[in-house]
């Protein structure tokens, strides 16, 4: 079953109605969300009763259900795929589009939270930022100020703008104002600069695993992939190199600080050749620092652009992990010629992120230093028990402890990730799958495990995970026996 399929029917069960009615409704929402795309081919019957633990009736008559409303058609000896053509829909339900890595694994974020324990996105609640002192105060007599102006502010909000550049050269990247656009969050800085440099057909360099959404923003535009290997200590230069000179890309994307979904830290030296490398080749390079504010051990060298000033390098990076993620705040740093450029590429999409938002980010960054040895101490302690967890539960899973960020890479031996995830969803529990975080959908005996969780939801969802883990050898212990009994 392929991954998109499989994380579409992880709640098949849920609703009323004999099985195969349920299951018939799971398959069509899967469908009109494009987890098989028209002319896509369903797993055969057999395959599917398997994997979902049902009989081969009920999902025969599942099939039929829909060859009867005109979803799918039945070819003899060939299977059952999905028609070129869809029935017709009431407006506003089972639209069509493509679900994406993100929208399946992050489903909490659209629907709301249902009772699963969603390990899935790796954000932290943030109650206490209006508590610290004198904020409150300060963003709102800095959105009075704002208020003066009519407030589309393309570029950012001009102090704001100075802030960042002032954060930016605190980390060891000298920075102006002029340098520095502001965004909605380090995804809209990610989607500016796709549209700023690839067209459909484009080659993009990205690490192998990577984070999931830009894999998403990437084949939405279009582009082709090129990957290359994270090792223990990040990406090499080296391989940066080889992957550049085989592809010609015309953008690379790396997460050298924290990487997500590893956790691994890219030491000094080897971000001073990946910068001299992106120098050498001009190979434009985005370098994402959305996660450099959450060290668990030592605090990261300076980003990848602070090594070859020259470098065609675009930091990117936000304010989400550092204070909260509904400030939607993020920023680009680049040379002044390509600020501009996205500032007129912002200017189409929005006129410019909420200056409500920009300015209590003001007085957020203000207090940087203090909030941040507040969010590295939660990460380090909730880093810690959800490892204690594991090696409770769990003590067959390997995982490297990470060396910043807000998740681990946990590996299941001799597992398959994505059908594990299947399981643990009927438990209770969502993960993402090794192979969602992959270009080349590689990874498939790991899961990528956010630790930001409070400790009791942690100390349950690793239960639900424990349980669904029991369930799953047993299943694959199970069918290993079944066909060592046929081969005998």
């Amino acid at each position: 079953m392929r991954d998109q399929l499989g994380v579409a029917l992880a709640s098949w069960q849920e609703g009323d109605g004999p099985l195969y009615r349920r299951l018939a409704r799971a398959l069509r929402a899967a469908i009109a969300e494009g987890a098989v795309p028209a002319g896509g081919r369903l797993p055969t019957e057999r395959a599917l009763a398997a994997r979902l633990h049902v009989s081969r009736s009920t999902v025969v008559a599942a099939y039929d259900e829909l060859e009867e409303g005109g979803w799918v058609h039945r070819r003899q000896g060939s299977g059952t795929w999905v028609r070129r053509r869809s029935p017709a829909r009431a407006f506003g339900k089972d639209l069509p589009g493509a679900l994406g890595r993100t929208s399946a694994s992050f489903r909490a974020l659209i629907e709301g939270p249902g009772d699963a324990i969603e390990f899935t996105v790796a954000a932290v609640p943030a109650p206490e930022l209006l508590e610290l002192e004198g904020v409150a105060e300060d963003a709102l007599k800095e959105l009075q100020r704002a208020t003066l102006d009519p407030g589309y502010v393309t570029a950012g909000y001009p102090p704001l703008r100075s802030a960042l550049a002032e954060h930016l050269s605190a980390w060891g990247l000298p920075t102006t104002d002029r340098e520095v656009i502001v965004t909605t969050g380090a995804q809209q800085g990610i989607a500016l600069v796709l549209e700023l440099y690839v067209r459909r057909g484009d080659v993009v360099l990205v690490e192998d695993p990577t984070y999931l959404t830009t894999l998403d923003k990437l084949e939405a535009a279009g582009a082709r992939v090129a990957p290359v290997p994270v090792g223990p200590d990040g990406v090499r230069a080296d391989d940066v190199r080889a992957a550049a000179v085989e592809h010609e890309p015309c953008l690379a994307y790396l997460i050298p600080t924290f990487h997500n979904p590893t956790g691994t830290l890219v030491p000094e030296s080897e971000r001073r050749a990946i910068a001299t490398v992106a120098a050498e080749l001009q190979l434009p390079l985005v370098d994402d620092v959305t996660l450099a504010d959450v060290p668990l051990a030592a605090p990261p060298p300076p980003p990848l652009a602070a090594f070859v000033p020259d470098a065609p390098i675009l930091t990117v990076g936000s304010l989400s992990k550092l204070f909260w993620g509904g400030l939607r705040v993020g920023f680009v740093r680049g040379p002044e010629p390509v600020i501009r450029r996205l500032a007129r590429l912002k200017l189409l999409e929005d006129h410019g992120s909420s200056v409500a938002s920009q300015t209590l980010a003001l007085a957020l960054l203000a207090r940087a230093d203090e909030q941040r040895s507040r969010r590295t101490a939660l990460a380090r302690e909730r880093c810690a028990h959800l490892s204690a967890l594991l090696a409770r539960h769990l003590p067959e899973w390997r995982w490297r402890e990470p060396a910043g960020g807000l998740c681990m890479w946990v590996r299941l031996p001799g597992a398959d990730a994505t059908a594990f995830a299947e399981v643990a969803a009927r438990y209770g529990v969502t993960v993402v799958p090794g192979p969602m975080c992959s270009p080349t959908r590689a990874f498939g005996e790991y899961l990528r495990l956010p630790f930001v969780l409070p400790p009791d939801v942690l100390d349950e969802g690793v239960g639900r995970l424990a349980a669904a883990w029991d369930a799953y050898r047993s299943r694959t212990d199970d069918e290993r026996s079944r066909r060592l009994h046929v081969v005998v």
